[in-house]
Parts: C-alpha cells; structure tokens; sequence
C-alpha cells in the first residue's frame, strides 16, 4: 500500500507541473511527503531522532531562503525597536548575531544557513554577513 501510495503522490507531482511522466524529482518529493507524514505521527523522543537521520530526504527541494528572510527581517525589527527605544534618534545599520539567526533557524529545523548568506535574495536586501564577527549587518 505504502508503495503504491508514493507512486500515485509522484505521479500527481509530475502532473501538477504538466508532465506525462515520472522523473526522480517526483519520486524523491514523493518520499519525502510520505517521510514527513510517517515522522509527525511519532512519539516527540522518536520524531525528533527520525527527524535527524533523515534529515537529507526532508529537506530535499525546499528553499529556506525565504524563510529565512523573513526570520532575519523580523529579527532586524525587534533590533531597530530596542535601539530606537534605548537610544532614540536615527538609526543607521542594526546589528543582528548570527548566534540568534541561527538558533531561530533550528527552531524551525534549518540547519545549514551558508547558502542562504550566499543567496542573491541576502544581498539583495543589503544584508552583509561578517564571518569573523558573527554579526549580520543591515544597513538602512
């Protein structure tokens, strides 16, 4: 049952992008689907393990970066309110830790944020990511 129900979830894949036929991309999307709903009905202990040993398949084809984005753009707001607040006055870059990216990351079970510092969506946002700092910096 199991397998039939990932070769009908690959084939309406392929279908939604107007394709007669399957390619490996609908496969993995297809077992990536089923991976998801087989974890999210597991005990928290066991999902949280299953979560990590197939992290490589549940991550497969998702784009993060505007997630991201959005995480690091709120972030970027609660930093020019506090600063605003405690120093008043016009504020020209905020300074958000990548230590506090990266915890909101793992909260929503991003792990590796590297490409997103690389993306054209981060610089285009006048994002600028100081390794040796770890700070990111945005300047208004």
């Amino acid at each position: 049952r199991h397998i039939e129900s990932m070769i009908r979830l690959a084939e309406a894949h392929a279908k939604l992008h107007l394709r007669e036929y399957v390619r490996e991309d609908d496969i993995n999307i297809a077992i990536r689907i089923m991976l998801e709903s087989f974890i999210d009905t597991q005990k928290f202990s066991v999902m949280k393990n299953m979560k990590h040993t197939f992290s490589k398949y549940l991550s497969y084809k998702k784009d993060n970066n505007e997630l991201l984005l959005f995480v690091l753009k709120q972030l970027a707001k609660d930093q020019m309110v506090y600063s605003r607040a405690r120093y008043g006055g016009d504020i020209q870059t905020v300074e958000i830790s990548v230590e506090e990216l990266e915890d909101k990351a793992r909260q929503i079970n991003i792990h590796n944020l590297q490409p997103f510092y690389e993306s054209e969506l981060f610089l285009a946002n006048r994002f600028v990511h100081n390794k040796r700092t770890k700070n990111i910096l945005l300047t208004l």
